[in-house]
């Protein structure tokens, strides 16, 4: 199979917690053969945060940053605070630190001038409260994992939750955009309940962790980068839609924040897959640049 890069004009961003970094590495080695230059990125939960990342030239400071944190941080679950007002879980704390440290106002100009981000948040049915529409919208999206095991799932939107779609460029400032990143990646109770304007907003996995209506599949090819790996059986024959995944599982769970370990692996090994990909495909591509 002999691909141009040039003619990747979408990139969806799957989402996947601490093993989309793989995605990020993947994205680094195209990147360098100065033939990828994709104008739309469809993405959801912590596939946003790695779209911003890079689009933004955070990676290396991210990622830095990130492993410097976990490396602080001991457990995934403090039990304990179960008896105080502390947080049980301290994801949120971490996540939302993270992106306040790392994202400036020339970052925001980037994702704002650059290719336009798209990012899907999922809405609960009205009749369900902020908590019920949590728990049931999770038990949907793993009862389907655990049955019928798809790329897509269906539940959620046989259910009645219904995407909300929003773009970066309509962050004005860094808190802006840390609330969107935070709401695509709302899954309680590593993050609490959060809300977009006045309804509750969900992690956008709970409609489609692969969510590639975002992609303008006429204008080009669209290219999705998934962060688990799934039997190549399954992956849908879409005509002008290539699927890449690992070529095997990411070690590093996706709500581990304990493993700087784990995170350098995970985007080490995307560089590696990345640079399989371009060697195995017969990518037409320039001479691939150095950083």
């Amino acid at each position: 199979m002999s691909i141009d890069l040039a003619k990747i004009h979408s990139v969806i961003f799957s989402g996947g917690g601490s093993r989309c970094l793989w995605q990020a590495g993947f994205w680094q080695v195209l990147k360098k053969t100065g033939r990828f230059e994709p104008t739309i990125i469809g993405s959801t939960s912590a596939g946003t945060t790695m779209a911003c990342m890079l689009l933004a030239g955070k990676t290396g400071e991210a990622l830095s940053y990130f492993k410097e944190e976990t490396s602080k941080n001991k457990k995934n679950a403090y039990f304990s605070n179960i008896f105080n007002s502390k947080p049980v879980f301290p994801h949120y704390r971490i996540y939302r630190q993270a992106i306040m440290e790392v994202f400036d106002e020339q970052a925001l100009k980037r994702l704002r001038t650059g290719p336009e981000i798209r990012v899907m948040i999922a809405r609960p049915p009205r009749w369900l409260g902020a908590r019920s529409g949590s728990f049931i919208g999770i038990a949907l999206y793993s009862i389907e994992k655990l049955i019928k095991y798809p790329v897509h799932p269906t539940f959620g939107i046989k259910f009645g939750y219904r995407p909300l779609v929003v773009r970066v460029s309509e962050c004005k400032t860094v808190e802006d955009l840390a609330d969107l990143l935070l709401q695509a990646s709302c899954t309680p109770p590593f993050v609490p309940v959060l809300y977009r304007g006045g309804r509750p907003a969900l992690d956008g996995g709970l409609i489609d962790n692969v969510p590639v209506s975002l992609a303008d599949e006429s204008a080009g090819m669209n290219l999705v980068l998934l962060s688990r790996q799934y039997p190549t059986e399954i992956l849908p024959i879409v005509p002008n839609r290539l699927y890449v995944q690992p070529s095997r599982p990411v070690s590093i769970s996706k709500w581990d924040y304990t493993s700087p370990e784990g995170l350098q692996e995970a985007y080490d090994f995307g560089l590696d897959d990345g640079e399989k990909f371009l060697k195995n495909s017969s990518v037409k591509a320039d001479r691939i640049r150095t950083a």
